[in-house]
């Protein structure tokens, strides 16, 4: 007996040598290095005899979608038969290695023609949309008039913050049930038991929650609080999911820093005009563009974080404008508001307008254009008002000039303003082409006195083609 053992294990050590070198020897071969499956293999129970990869990929897939899917219920009931099946799966790595992972059998196949039969996981990595519809609108899954299933959760619009309580759906999970199907059709399995229960969601929270009786009290402690930003015809209150939203998770309705500051952010890049195209309606009637202008308004970011923390953390009701870094003329406008100078250049007039209505107009004279003295055109805003002032400059010839003027009034600079010019007889028209200003904005002496007298300090100056 002794003798027969050590004869049977030589004759395994010989065998498993033997089949070493055939493996070794066999990864030298052009059967080995080829990208085609010799005669006698065999792949999740389908012949692939001697088929390139591309091809046994497509027969594989081919007979693993060919058959159906018979759902039935919880009686043995049949529900659908799903027919179609157009699924791609994650294969195509996996026979490209089929040599490289199953050497020794391969080896066998090779020198002794012994099949190659190998089972393949049938991971789904694709499916048709048509597939999709198919097994979600399945007759079965519809119940008529179906209501889905909610959370309980605190009423936000109600200033008492009611809890609304859960609702168990009626809607089953189609989506959970396409992805059992997939599964179903991954382990080969034609036969599906469908069980409504699994399929019905349950709700997550309940009325009787303590996160949720915490979360309650926290509204009706903090969020009856109403912050206003005064800004003109664009003011808003902070809204209440906005408002909690800026407090911390611990429900101690403390201001969460980081979370004003992303906010603020977010007002400033909504109301700041300053250096930003504009385009608007004039109360002309034109429309006119502006292009990164100086004037307007832009908000204190820091500054801004810093008053709104105090404000919520106050837990007092607050109306007031933002922390401003520049400010416009009067109340906030997102455009220019409804007080500013118009110069049309086009049409040498001007026309002052007060709280949308129109208080004074005039013909003007504007820059040469001859000369290339043109007004400079985009909005700006009264910096300066002074009486009997010179003005002193260069003529287009380099030459020097001294103008005295009663009224001044300067918008860019010291260089461009609006004044009166006693030293001409007509203003409007074409005078502007070849007789014009330096670059002010010539008005008649009679008229400068009232114009003088209306406009204030920091008023909008359009001027404009």
């Amino acid at each position: 007996m002794k003798k027969v053992l050590i004869f049977l294990a030589a004759l395994v050590i010989v065998c498993v040598g033997a089949l070493g070198v055939m493996t070794s020897k066999y990864t030298e071969t052009k059967d080995y290095k080829s990208d085609h499956l010799a005669p006698g293999f065999i792949i999740n129970d389908v012949r692939v005899f001697d088929m390139d990869y591309e091809t046994a990929v497509k027969t594989v897939t081919d007979q693993w979608n060919a058959g159906d899917v018979l759902v039935t219920g919880e009686m043995d009931e049949p529900l659908a038969t799903f027919r179609d099946i157009d699924c791609e799966y994650d294969i195509a790595d996996q026979i490209a290695n089929i040599k490289k992972n199953h050497k020794a059998l391969c080896a066998m196949n090779h020198y002794l023609n012994v099949p190659v039969n190998v089972h393949l996981p049938m991971l789904v990595s694709s499916y048709s949309d048509e597939f999709k519809e198919e097994v979600t609108s399945a007759k079965f899954l519809e119940h008529g008039a179906v209501t889905e299933t909610q959370d309980a959760y605190v009423d936000l619009t109600d200033p008492s913050f009611p809890i609304v309580k859960e609702v168990y759906g009626s809607k089953p999970d189609t989506e959970k049930f396409f992805e059992d199907i997939l599964t179903c059709i991954e382990l080969g399995q034609r036969v599906f038991q469908y069980r409504e229960s699994n399929y019905t969601a349950v709700p997550k929270v309940k009325s009787d929650d303590p996160e949720l009786l915490a979360y309650q009290k926290f509204c009706q402690e903090y969020l009856h609080q109403k912050i206003t930003y005064d800004l003109g015809e664009d003011s808003f209150t902070i809204p209440i999911e906005d408002l909690e939203s800026l407090m911390k998770s611990d429900l101690s309705g403390k201001a969460s820093k980081k979370k004003v500051q992303k906010y603020v952010k977010k007002i400033a890049k909504k109301y700041d005009n300053v250096d930003k195209k504009r385009k608007f309606k004039s109360l002309t009637g034109k429309t006119i563009t502006i292009d990164n202008s100086e004037y307007g308004w832009s908000v204190d970011q820091e500054g801004e974080a810093e008053q709104l923390i105090k404000d919520i953390n106050s837990h007092e009701d607050v109306s007031r404008e933002p922390v401003w870094a520049t400010t416009g003329y009067g109340e906030y406008s997102l455009n220019i508001g409804k007080t500013y100078v118009d110069v049309d250049v086009t049409k040498q007039k001007l026309v002052f307008f007060k709280n949308g209505k129109r208080k004074f107009s005039t013909d003007v004279v504007t820059g040469c254009r001859n000369t290339g003295t043109l007004t400079p055109t985009g909005l700006f805003q009264v910096l300066d008002k002074s009486r009997n002032v010179t003005l002193k400059g260069r003529n287009a010839n380099g030459s020097k000039y001294s103008s005295f003027v009663n009224y001044w009034m300067a918008f860019l600079g010291s260089s461009y303003g609006l004044h009166d010019a006693t030293w001409r007889s007509s203003f409007g028209g074409d005078i502007w082409i070849t007789n014009g200003s330096h670059g002010c904005i010539n008005i008649p002496p009679s008229k400068m006195p009232r114009l003088y007298e209306l406009v204030d300090w920091g008023t909008p100056v359009i001027v404009h083609y």
